[in-house]
């Protein structure tokens, strides 16, 4: 696939995703930058790692920004969540630590599996209710998980959440 192509492709799904699918892409991003980085910290080659980690901590910056503006229990505890990634991610850069940016990437996977689950669960739902709505049946309205303010212009901020951060 040639870069024009692979482009035009990413444009066309960026334009087309949700905005769980969207914050999804993000995390996956920051894990595939995060991990160029660490194959270079591991071998030595601070220089290959530090434009790798500056897009992580760019992506994960841009997280943090999405979640700061609403003032709810959830968004304080992702805010949390994602200030301690920034830091530790900050942290391996300024110091060349591996363990930390190992650390941080861990979490940035849990995260994104978490988030995976959340939109395999929407689109679940949303086909449910699209078979349901052509059979002619009545439908009933299924309440998607509620997913945090991500700073969306086109999505109203949420109160409530089935979503936890605590283990």
């Amino acid at each position: 696939m040639t870069s024009d192509s692979r482009n035009q492709y990413l444009e066309s799904k960026v334009a087309t995703a949700s905005s769980h699918r969207l914050h999804l892409m993000l995390i996956e991003g920051a894990i595939r930058f995060g991990r160029q980085a660490e194959a270079a910290l591991r071998r030595g080659d601070s220089l290959a790692a530090a434009q790798p980690l500056m897009r992580v901590i760019d992506i994960v910056g841009e997280m943090l920004v999405g979640v700061r503006g609403q003032r709810t229990e959830l968004n304080q505890k992702i805010a949390s969540f994602y200030t301690f990634i920034f830091r530790r991610v900050a942290e391996a850069k300024v110091n060349d630590d591996v363990a930390k940016l190992s650390e941080a990437l861990g979490l940035l996977e849990y995260e994104r599996e978490t988030w995976q689950m959340a939109c395999d669960k929407i689109a679940s739902g949303s086909a449910a209710d699209s078979s349901q709505a052509s059979s002619g049946k009545p439908t009933m309205h299924r309440q998607s998980p509620a997913m945090p303010y991500l700073g969306n212009a086109h999505q109203a901020p949420s109160t409530s959440s089935r979503f936890s951060l605590e283990a």
